[in-house]
């Protein structure tokens, strides 16, 4: 990452990836800082700051062109106080400045290259700026050039320009957050509908999936969970129809990683042929949560068999030791993107040997490839391809098994992409969210014991000694305070393990995190800030719904807070009533565009239903194991579960309803309750599925 004959500048000290990428760049960096701004201040300079990511294309492209250009440093150097930041540490920093370029009218990306004045205001910006003129924008040098001269000639109208965009993103969301809210009503159930015909209205019948871009496909896995609830309460056919076309489509496409697994970050084409390569934790997280839910709903094994291709594709390459889970793998490898899961129909042949021919047609290889004169690897996915070739499923499975690992072997010699290693809180917890869900619906406790690991590893390295959450552990550092995303996730993974049957500790923790989250992100008008009040004071605190690549804070917490309310803890009520803030303020936009809020739709969803409550005390995990295999296998979105031994039931009792007076009877006993109120209890698997099935 360093080159040892390259002058280090500032970033050479900081543990991030991505600005360790830019470490030996002859630009005068900063990383964000009060040093930066008061330089800027000190001799009256725009500031450049320049947002991005480690496993960013177009960052490593406006790097080679610009930042490494001896003369393109040499100007900035001179005119400005240029600051680098890695967005994924700090999303706060990228929020405000994304929102300001869109307020400019301007479509965001990375690179986010924005123009501040010295005291962080906003002047204007763009994404990524060519070295020369092309692609009808001006080249980078122009534009640093133009707001050289714009700051030395008519730098009282930027600075105007910049203070009244400035008070537009604060006024704009943060008087609506500090207003008080309460008692307008949620959205209605009509919601839920009108989320499913915008779903069905925007379905690509041809490739599965959702035309939400004029270009580019994105993975709907949020969405999915969603329409799985719609089919579960409705029984619309079109729902799961749409889910399982989808997860077949994507996991069949060129998005996919055919040889190694993993989902890559969006494809470029609506027929999931070419991706953007880089693979993201939270993507893959996703991803695997509703290929789980898919299995749990229909019980096709290939679901299964799909989600295990996801953990083994994330615990062979992303898992770092000790348990936490890098955050991405680069899209370029050699200078090229893509490079690495490229395929000539040659090396096919030489590796695969007798059976090229028939993966040549299995993964739709040719010699004249599909990108840059090679492969991308994909199935054709509505075809049944054994059929048609006349062969057992499990003769194809073997074949491909087989000859996957033979590439797999030969891919390891070429040069890998960069592995982003840097663990972040609320990604490791939507893994492990996920892996719960597998190892429950799996009936796999190694999977359950690795989602703890991973738990464990947060809680040793990413809490400090006062419990302040951290966002961020990289080479044995823990740093910059967590926002609302990362206790939203790690509220929901302790009530994940906990329902799992791991044990009262992660309901405590739920619990008390919950209420940490409530002093330091909560607003008046009960939606939650990205940032806490001891927080760095920035231009303003944002607030967030949308459910765009990852759960929103305010999604999830809504989650938490129904789940909370559900199994009955103390405070149960105040909990709802959280969740019905969250809801009420952002109703205007679940009525007006809800594919944009998934995971709320899923809360809500989940808020709405008159649901189930199991609660199952026993004397032995053994007599146990059918009980929590079976359970796991359905699809029970609507059920919260609580499972205690004797001596935990006792002790919790008196503060936890659905456990007052319960015990085991020396054996097995589960209560199947609604809203509190239980049927006497079943002792065996076949008793108790039949009480859970019933509509």
């Amino acid at each position: 990452m360093k080159t040892p004959d390259k002058k280090l500048n500032r970033l050479a000290s900081e543990k991030s990836p991505y600005l360790l990428q830019h470490s030996t760049n002859p630009v005068d960096w900063f990383p964000w800082s009060e040093e930066a701004f008061a330089k800027a201040k000190s001799e009256n300079k725009i500031i450049f700051l320049s947002i991005g990511y480690a496993t960013c294309h177009w960052c490593h492209v406006m790097e080679k062109e610009s930042f490494e250009n001896e003369t393109t440093a040499e100007v900035l150097n001179r005119d400005y106080v240029s600051i680098k930041v890695d967005r994924e540490e700090r999303p706060d920093v990228d929020r405000i400045y994304m929102d300001a370029l869109h307020a400019m009218g301007q479509q965001g990306g990375w690179p986010l290259n924005m123009f501040l004045t010295p005291e962080g205001k906003p002047i204007t910006g763009g994404t990524y700026f060519p070295p020369a003129p092309k692609y009808g924008r001006k080249s980078f040098t122009d534009v640093l050039g133009i707001l050289t001269g714009l700051w030395k000639d008519k730098k009282e109208e930027l600075l105007e320009a910049s203070e009244d965009l400035t008070k537009h993103l604060k006024e704009s969301e943060e008087t609506r957050a500090l207003a008080d809210t309460s008692g307008l009503p949620s959205p209605g159930p009509e919601v839920f509908e009108n989320g499913f015909l915008l779903y069905d209205r925007l379905y690509d019948p041809d490739y599965a999936g959702f035309k939400s871009n004029s270009v580019n496909k994105f993975p709907p896995s949020m969405g999915l969970s969603f329409l799985l609830r719609y089919h579960k309460s409705t029984g619309e056919p079109k729902a799961l129809e749409m889910v399982e076309e989808t997860l077949t489509a994507m996991k069949k496409g060129g998005i996919y990683d055919q040889i190694g697994g993993g989902l890559c970050r969006y494809s470029t084409d609506h027929h999931w042929l070419v991706p953007h390569f880089e693979k993201m934790l939270y993507d893959n997280s996703l991803f695997l949560e509703a290929l789980v839910e898919c299995y749990q709903a229909v019980g096709e094994e290939k679901y299964k068999a799909y989600a295990y291709d996801v953990i083994e594709y994330l615990h062979r390459d992303m898992r770092l030791q000790g348990g936490g889970i890098a955050s991405a793998e680069d899209a370029d490898s050699e200078g090229e993107e893509g490079l690495f899961y490229l395929w000539t129909k040659e090396e096919i042949r030489e590796v695969c040997g007798q059976d090229s021919s028939l993966l040549d047609e299995f993964w739709n290889i040719t010699e004249k490839g599909n990108f840059e004169e090679r492969n991308i690897l994909h199935e054709s996915f509505r075809m049944n391809f054994s059929r048609l070739h006349g062969l057992e499923p499990s003769e194809l499975e073997e074949i491909v098994s087989r000859n996957r690992k033979k590439l797999l072997e030969k891919r390891s010699s070429r040069i890998r992409p960069l592995r982003d290693d840097k663990i972040l809180f609320s990604w490791n917890c939507l893994y492990i969210k996920a892996l719960t869900k597998a190892a429950m619906a799996f009936g796999d406790g190694d999977l359950l014991r690795e989602a703890e690991e991973t738990y464990k590893f947060l809680e040793n390295n990413l809490i400090r000694e006062d419990g302040r959450l951290l966002r961020r552990f990289r080479e044995g550092e823990a740093r910059f305070l967590a926002y609302s995303t990362d206790y939203a996730e790690f509220v929901l993974a302790s009530l994940y393990l906990f329902q799992a049957g791991k044990g009262f500790r992660y309901l405590e923790n739920a619990i008390r995190y919950t209420g940490e989250a409530i002093r330091l992100f909560r607003s008046p008008s009960g939606v939650f800030f990205d940032s806490g009040i001891d927080g760095e004071t920035l231009l303003r605190r944002t607030v967030d719904g949308y459910d765009g690549v990852e759960p929103s804070a305010n999604s999830s917490f809504a989650t938490a807070f129904v789940l909370l309310s559900k199994l009955g803890v103390v405070d149960s009520e105040k909990y709802l009533q959280y969740a019905d803030s969250i809801f009420s303020y952002f109703k205007p936009e679940m009525e007006t565009y809800p594919m944009n809020y998934p995971y709320m739709l899923s809360a809500l969803w989940l808020r709405k239903s008159p649901g189930r409550e199991l609660a199952v005390v026993y004397s032995s995990q053994e007599e146990l194991l059918p009980i929590w295999k079976g359970v796991g296998s359905l699809f029970l979105p609507e059920t919260v579960l609580v499972w205690a031994n004797d001596k935990e039931a006792e002790e919790n009792g008196e503060k936890f309803l659905l456990l007052k007076n319960r015990n085991s009877g020396g054996g097995v006993k589960a209560y199947v309750c609604v809203g509190f109120h239980c049927e006497l209890p079943v002792s065996d698997w076949s008793s108790l599925r039949e009480k859970l099935i019933e509509d």
